[in-house]
């Protein structure tokens, strides 16, 4: 039951445990109360239902916002880039802070990008957003699923030395882009090794969610 003048809790809902409570536990890091809400155990798991049950996953993604609005849940933050480009959430029972409204603000700022990824879908839905609200915008993609079960590993630090990006980060400073985007959630855990490993400026999508979502509670408009 929620008390008097309480603030009704944030759900966090993402493809696993790991970045729904990262999500959570950032947003109570901002003085929220926050719940999160894991799709699917692992990120392979995830990745499977989006490539192979999309159907699926979208019911059981609207099933669980019905169940959280029937519950008293006045807000939810999809804390996952790649679940943003399979399930359709612009008509949910809940107002949903996602991703897309990130790359809705960012990318008419700028003339080019690195985008990095966790999974393909998630490249998909950045370039179709991208598409739409700055067509003229030169967009370098990479997908790093190993990358994402390395962070969910424990050792964030080994999996990000021994993947692919250190060298990517220095092939995005040399074709001169305008940014780094980080378009997967798990990132978030790792942005300190990325900032410093690249000069250019690195705009963290799971971040900026977290600032959208507080701004939402504390009584500024939901960015559509």
């Amino acid at each position: 039951m929620m008390l008097d003048g309480e603030t009704p809790a944030v759900a966090v809902i993402a493809g696993t445990p790991f970045d729904a409570g990262l999500g959570a536990e950032l947003l109570r890091a901002k003085g929220l109360a926050a719940v999160p809400y894991g799709m699917a155990n692992t990120p392979h798991e995830q990745d499977s239902m989006q490539y192979q049950d999309p159907r699926g996953l979208a019911a059981a993604f609207h099933a669980r916002l019905h169940g959280l609005h029937a519950r008293g849940t006045e807000l939810a933050m999809l804390f996952c880039n790649s679940m943003s480009a399979v399930v359709d959430h612009d008509k949910a029972a809940l107002p949903v802070i996602s991703p897309i409204a990130v790359y809705r603000e960012v990318f008419p700022e700028l003339r080019s990008s690195l985008v990095i990824t966790g999974n393909a879908q998630a490249l998909v839905g950045v370039e179709r957003t991208t598409w739409q609200v700055s067509p003229g915008h030169r967009m370098v993609g990479l997908s790093d699923p190993a990358l994402v079960s390395g962070i969910e590993t424990g050792d964030p630090e080994a999996a990000f030395t021994h993947s692919h990006l250190p060298t990517t980060l220095r092939l995005a400073q040399r074709l001169d882009l305008d940014a780094v985007v980080l378009a997967c959630t798990h990132f978030t855990t790792i942005l300190p090794l990325i900032t410093a490993a690249c000069d250019l400026p690195v705009i963290d999508v799971g971040t900026r969610l977290v600032e959208l979502a507080t701004l939402a509670v504390t009584g500024s408009q939901i960015p559509g």
